[in-house]
């Protein structure tokens, strides 16, 4: 029932500013650690197939530019092909560790399954930067990841957890998505932008936002969302995108009594995924570019609170229309997700 999930992303963050409207933020200096679990059995799924859950850890704040492993260098080269000013170093940047799964529905057979999706895992290390523009009203981020696709831990950690929760074992993991081990990379960028913005609407703030993104690695692909949030909050708009788990905001330093329903959906344009098709390395069930869905839809729906000045709980449900065209794998997804950062 578990995907091990350390760190691809946060939704609940944003630094903290002196006004929540204004360009941007202060809490220059200020960082935070989030835990995150995602699983299907949170959406209240009885089904354990595709991205069944997970779990992450997230650093964010400068310490993250700075930690010893960080891809911030790299990531700022990218960037500054493209992005002006993204060679300094970002208050507002992320250093999250992570690892996924993916399982066919079918676990207890040993048997490769050509009718579902196939096994995968990849743990990754992901550092992550956000540029605030135009006074406050565009926010562009971006993320490179560093992956292992195909390991065996992922399927012992698998395994273990079910058998700690007396649930059925995967049995498949020998031929999962470039068995035996092999790396890969993605490069993901994003703007966002505020469309509207209310201080007062039926006893609770209000803010409507836009963004688009693309991506080229393992996942290539195109998006385009929009998200908004009501109720009672402290934070600027672009604080957090959860559109996507593996997206990441910087987290809230003053966020005391905050309460608020997040919402959104989004389309995406999909040229590839290596976790359905494989990668250079032999696999025992790769899809064909027949077989996969160009175009999905996704939508999610959560709530946020503010538990103390630095520390935040969020839960958040998403949904995403079939990845595969036919067959046991072509069925929609909920997966529900808790989230909790502490600022420091």
């Amino acid at each position: 029932m578990l995907m091990a999930l350390i760190g691809v992303g946060t939704c609940t963050g944003a630094i903290a500013q002196s006004s929540a409207d204004s360009a941007p933020p202060g809490g220059v200096g200020r960082n935070s650690w989030t835990f995150a679990l995602d699983n299907d059995f949170l959406a209240l799924s009885s089904r354990d197939a595709g991205y069944s859950g997970g779990f992450l850890f997230t650093i964010s704040g400068p310490a993250a530019a700075e930690n010893i492993v960080s891809l911030d260098p790299v990531l700022s080269f990218l960037d500054s092909w493209w992005l002006p000013g993204a060679t300094r170093t970002s208050s507002k940047a992320g250093l999250q560790f992570g690892a996924q799964a993916y399982t066919p529905e079918d676990k207890g057979s040993s048997a490769p399954i050509y009718d579902d999706r196939p096994y995968a895992g990849l743990f990754s290390l992901t550092s992550t930067r956000m540029t605030i523009a135009n006074a406050g009203q565009v926010a562009w981020s971006s993320a490179f990841t560093v992956g292992l696709l195909g390991t065996s831990l992922g399927k012992h950690l698998h395994r273990g957890f079910h058998s700690l929760i007396g649930s059925e074992k995967p049995n498949g993991y020998s031929h999962q998505i470039s068995d035996g081990g092999e790396p890969t990379l993605k490069y993901t960028a994003r703007r966002q932008g505020l469309i509207a913005r209310y201080r007062s609407l039926a006893g609770g703030r209000a803010d409507f936002k836009w963004g688009a993104e693309a991506s080229l690695g393992y996942i290539t692909e195109a998006g385009l969302m929009v998200s908004g949030r009501y109720g009672k909050f402290s934070t600027p708009w672009w604080s957090l995108y959860p559109e996507r788990s593996e997206y990441y905001a910087p987290p809230a330093t003053s966020i005391d009594g905050d309460l608020y329903l997040l919402y959104g959906a989004s389309t995406r344009l999909r040229g590839y995924n290596v976790l359905l098709q494989g990668q250079f390395r032999h696999s025992d069930v790769e899809l064909s570019s027949n077989d996969v869905e160009k175009v999905l839809g996704e939508a999610h729906l959560g709530v946020v609170w503010g538990i103390t000045r630095a520390t935040s709980l969020s839960y958040i449900v998403r949904f995403q229309t079939a990845e595969i065209k036919r067959g046991a794998g072509a069925r929609d997804s909920y997966v529900g997700s808790l989230y909790l950062n502490i600022g420091f």
